[in-house]
């Protein structure tokens, strides 16, 4: 490690000071970062920033970052906003480096590896489908949604209604606000596992940046275990992510569920005969309703002005992941290589990783120990470019996946040749 002080700053001083009594020459502080000169101040002592906010927030702290000469490093996506100020950064020689986290960061680092290897054997890449999820342990999956959250529930529903796009066969796949949860679809490639998976984003992008031109097929998705997305699918087709405004006071569950079935006075054998019609007779989306309590005569919390906040705090209050449970991270690359032969394959990295159901979960160790790593490597000059930079060069990414390994965080490769039909 690096011999430097380290600051944790939070607008929750007891998370602040129970992480900074854990390490030597730490210091909790504790910070409201929509305080302009408090955050000026607090960025001014140290020589690196690094931001887990939610993404939204990086902005205003790069800002501030790149008035203060500071170098600054997050585990998102660089979105446009990041991108312009960090052209900022570049004209002041400062360091904006972002998506080295699990997905993103991990992916990218397994798979320019990868890339790299089959280009070594002149072998042409002609697909590349990345998935990843972070799940509960196979153990602790008993609910309908067949998943733990381990933060707030809202960015995931969210990310349900977000759209995606890839490429397929030369062909952009374009999928529709609200129709991701319709379009999973069984994940075959580590059997032992019951997983789904589904497109994420927009993965057209990086057949450039990836350097695979030679792609007719590239998609970057998300796994789940068997079953997530049809939950999900109910929840949506009932209504309940709607964020229009109106006067809940007074309901209950039951209440909400009948009335977005279209009559509040229903019977609750009414109520479910009508579920069934709604969901064409699927079993399993009516049972996830009743299984996820919304059929029962709790009342809604009394702040709730919209169905989607209710969904929210019902999930954050019965499926939160609970201490002593633990968590397991799942990532798959298959690249399709034609050889000089002409021979075809399929390449594999697998990685899994498990949590500790005492310890650090899998999720903490994927993300923090990469943003560790790239901290480190920032400190110690490693990193020559300026502005902008994501782990796609060689010199960043390979020094990174060998301290990963040397923290049991190891890819597993396969090869798979075609199969002939005789």
């Amino acid at each position: 490690g690096i011999n430097a002080e380290y600051g944790v700053a939070s607008n929750d001083e007891s998370q602040a000071t129970s992480l900074a009594s854990r390490y030597r020459n730490t210091v909790p502080q504790l910070l409201d970062i929509s305080d302009r000169h408090a955050l000026k101040s607090e960025i001014l002592k140290h020589d690196l920033v690094i931001s887990l906010l939610p993404h939204t927030m990086h902005p205003f702290v790069a800002e501030q970052c790149v008035d203060a000469r500071r170098d600054m490093l997050t585990a998102s996506y660089a979105s446009d906003q990041l991108r312009k100020i960090a052209d900022r950064g570049a004209q002041k020689g400062i360091i904006m480096m972002n998506e080295v986290g699990l997905d993103p960061g991990i992916d990218h680092l397994l798979a320019m590896n990868l890339f790299d290897d089959i280009k070594r054997n002149n072998g042409t890449i002609e697909s590349f489908e990345s998935f990843c999820g972070g799940l509960p342990a196979p153990q602790f999956t008993n609910n309908p949604l067949r998943y733990k959250f381990t933060w707030f529930p809202r960015g995931v529903l969210m990310n349900a209604l977000s759209e995606a796009k890839y490429l397929k066969d030369n062909k952009v796949v374009h999928i529709e606000s609200g129709k991701l949860t319709s379009s999973a679809e069984p994940f075959e490639v580590l059997p032992g596992f019951n997983l789904e998976c589904y497109p994420n984003r927009d993965s057209t992008i990086y057949k450039e940046a990836y350097g695979i031109e030679s792609a007719h097929t590239v998609l970057r998705g998300t796994l789940r275990y068997r079953g997530y997305s049809s939950a999900m699918d109910s929840l949506l087709k009932l209504g309940l992510f709607s964020s229009k405004k109106r006067d809940l006071s007074g309901y209950t569950w039951n209440t909400l569920t009948k009335e977005l079935l279209g009559n509040a006075n229903l019977s609750d054998g009414e109520a479910r005969s009508k579920l069934s019609t709604l969901f064409k007779g699927d079993r399993y989306k009516v049972s996830t309703i009743i299984k996820l309590g919304l059929m029962e005569s709790s009342p809604l919390p009394a702040s709730v002005d919209n169905a989607m906040d209710a969904l929210v705090e019902k999930l954050a209050s019965t499926l939160m992941m609970p201490e002593g449970e633990s968590d397991v991270i799942i990532m798959n690359h298959s690249v399709g290589v034609r050889l000089p032969s002409g021979k075809c394959e399929t390449h594999r990295s697998n990685l899994v990783v498990y949590g500790e159901e005492q310890g650090w979960s899998a999720m903490a160790k994927t993300v923090g120990l990469p943003v560790g790593i790239s901290a480190e490597m920032i400190m110690n000059g490693e990193i020559k470019e300026r502005g902008l930079v994501l782990p796609f060069a060689k010199e960043i990414y390979e020094p990174m996946l060998k301290k990963l390994a040397m923290e049991g965080i190891e890819e597993r490769r396969e090869v798979e040749s075609e199969e002939y039909d005789y």
